[in-house]
C-alpha cells in the first residue's frame, strides 16, 4: 500500500488542492526533466490504456477523496441536484518510477493527463455528461516512488428524489453516483480515503446547509459485471426564513384577516366584497407556491394542504356572507307594508274622520299611513285610545325584524365558529412544521 506515514500526513492537511504539490522539490536541469518525461513516458511505451502493474493479476486500488466549494442549486420542480467539487484521485503507478539521482534530484514529474493511466468515471444519475473528467486537463502529479494524484474538478449535476413533505421545513438527501467504465472490481477497485467529504473551502448556500456528507465505495451490478462504484451523499436542510416571512406569514395573515367579513355590517355594502378579495389574494399565493414545487401527487406538501384548508374556509365565510346579505335585504323588504294593509289602516281612519271633533286638520292622503302611528303617540297623553290595528302593525314589525335578528346572529356563531376551525388548523399546522426545525 502506497499511503505511508509520510504519505498520509500529506493527505490529511485542510486544503484538498495541495495534493496536487509535491512534500519537497528539488528539481535539476531543464534537460533532466525532459529526460525524465521521455524516457518514462513517450520512449518507453507506457500505454495509459493498461493499469500500471507490474504484475497484471493484482488489484489496482485508487484511493478518493471529494472536497465541495459549494451547493449551486436544489432545483425542487425539476427534482435536481448541482453541486461545485473537486474529487481526488490516488494510486500507486508502478511503471512510473525513478531514481532521482539519475535525473537532477527530481522528485516529481507533471505530464499530460491524457498521457498517463488515469481511471474512467461515468456519472449514473447525471443530468448532463456522463462520462465525467473525459476532456478534462487538470494535471498529474507522479512522484519518484510512483504516488500519483489526479484532482479534476467539475460542476455536478444530477437527478435527486426531493420528499417535499415538510416544504418548507424539509430536508432532503441527494447523491453522485460515480461507476469505473473500464475495470470490474477483480481489476480495480476504489477506497474512500476519507469518510466525509471536505468542506475546507465551503462556501456557504444561502437557502440550503449541509448538515452531513457521507463518501462510500460498494460494488455496482451491471449486468452479470460488478462494478466499483463511487457514492458522495450530502444531508442538506433548507433555511424556511425566507420562505416564512415572504410567503407563508402573509397567507396566515390574510386568513385571520378573512374572518372579519363577519364584524363588517351589511349594510356597507362591503362584505361580501372583502371575502371575495381574500379568497382571490389566497388563490394567488397558492398559484405563487405551486409553481415552486413539482406536479408531484407522491408527497404533497403540508404547506399546500394547509393553505388549501384556508381556501376552503374563506369560500365557506363567502357563502355564509351572501346567505347573511340576503336575510339583511329580506327584512328591508318586509318592512314595506302590503298593500291589504295601507287599505285596512285607511278604512279605520276614514270613520275617525268624520267623528264631530273637527278641530284636527286632515293630513295629505299620501300621509295617511303614518296617521294612525300619530294617534298611537296621542293616545299615549291621554287624548286618544289606543287603536287596536296599531297593536297588529307593532306585531307585523317586531315579526319582520326577526330575518335581521338571525342574520346578527349568524354573523356572531360564523365568527366564533370559523375562528375555532382557523385556530385548530393554524395550530396543527404549526405543531407539525416545528417538529422538523
Amino acid at each position: 500500500m502506497f499511503i505511508r506515514s509520510g504519505h498520509m500526513l500529506f493527505l490529511t492537511i485542510p486544503a484538498l488542492l495541495w495534493l496536487t504539490t509535491p512534500e519537497f522539490v528539488q528539481a535539476g536541469t531543464y534537460e533532466e526533466a525532459t529526460s525524465l518525461l521521455d524516457n518514462l513516458i513517450y520512449k518507453s511505451g507506457y500505454k495509459p490504456q493498461v493499469r500500471p502493474l507490474l504484475n497484471q493479476s493484482d488489484v489496482l486500488e485508487v484511493y478518493l477523496i471529494f472536497e465541495l466549494l459549494s451547493i449551486v442549486e436544489v432545483n425542487d420542480v425539476f427534482q435536481s441536484f448541482t453541486c461545485n467539487g473537486f474529487l481526488g484521485f490516488l494510486w500507486t503507478d508502478q511503471i512510473l518510477r525513478w531514481n532521482t539521482s539519475v535525473y537532477g534530484g527530481e522528485t516529481s514529474m507533471t505530464p499530460e493527463s491524457r498521457d498517463v493511466f488515469r481511471p474512467r468515471i461515468a456519472l449514473l444519475n447525471t443530468m448532463g455528461e456522463r462520462d465525467l473528467f473525459r476532456e478534462d486537463g487538470a494535471p498529474v502529479i507522479v512522484r519518484s516512488d510512483g504516488f500519483t494524484s489526479w484532482v479534476p474538478g467539475s460542476i455536478f449535476h444530477v437527478s435527486c428524489k426531493l420528499d417535499l413533505t415538510n416544504y418548507p421545513f424539509d430536508e432532503q438527501t441527494c447523491s453522485l453516483d460515480m461507476m469505473v467504465m473500464d475495470f470490474s472490481p477483480s481489476k480495480m477497485k476504489f477506497v474512500a480515503l476519507t469518510k466525509t467529504a471536505g468542506l475546507h473551502f465551503f462556501t456557504e448556500n444561502g437557502e440550503w446547509q449541509v448538515k452531513s456528507t457521507n463518501v462510500s465505495t460498494e460494488l455496482l451490478t451491471v449486468t452479470n459485471d460488478p462494478l466499483s462504484s463511487i457514492v458522495v451523499t450530502f444531508k442538506l436542510r433548507r433555511r424556511p426564513e425566507f420562505l416564512v416571512l415572504s410567503v407563508l406569514l402573509p397567507i396566515v395573515f390574510l386568513s385571520l384577516l378573512n374572518l372579519m367579513v363577519f364584524v363588517i355590517p351589511v349594510d356597507s355594502g362591503e362584505k361580501i366584497g372583502f371575502g371575495i378579495t381574500v379568497l382571490l389574494a389566497l388563490s394567488v399565493f397558492m398559484s405563487i407556491i405551486s409553481a415552486m414545487l413539482p406536479r408531484s401527487a407522491e408527497s404533497m406538501p403540508l404547506m399546500i394542504r394547509y393553505i388549501f384548508c384556508l381556501l376552503i374556509i374563506s369560500l365557506l365565510t363567502v357563502v355564509d356572507s351572501i346567505i347573511i346579505v340576503r336575510l339583511h335585504h329580506m327584512e328591508e323588504k318586509g318592512e314595506q307594508l302590503p298593500p291589504a294593509a295601507e287599505t285596512k289602516n285607511l278604512s279605520s281612519y276614514i270613520p275617525k274622520v268624520m267623528t264631530p271633533n273637527l278641530r284636527q286638520t286632515l293630513s295629505p292622503l299620501e300621509n295617511l299611513r303614518s296617521f294612525p302611528e300619530d294617534q298611537d303617540s296621542r293616545s299615549g297623553s291621554g287624548s286618544r285610545s289606543t287603536s287596536p290595528h296599531s297593536d297588529a302593525n307593532s306585531q307585523s314589525k317586531v315579526k319582520t325584524n326577526r330575518y335581521k335578528m338571525i342574520g346578527t346572529h349568524i354573523d356572531l356563531i360564523s365568527l366564533v365558529l370559523f375562528g375555532i376551525v382557523w385556530v385548530a388548523v393554524t395550530v396543527e399546522f404549526m405543531i407539525s412544521a416545528a417538529a422538523h426545525v
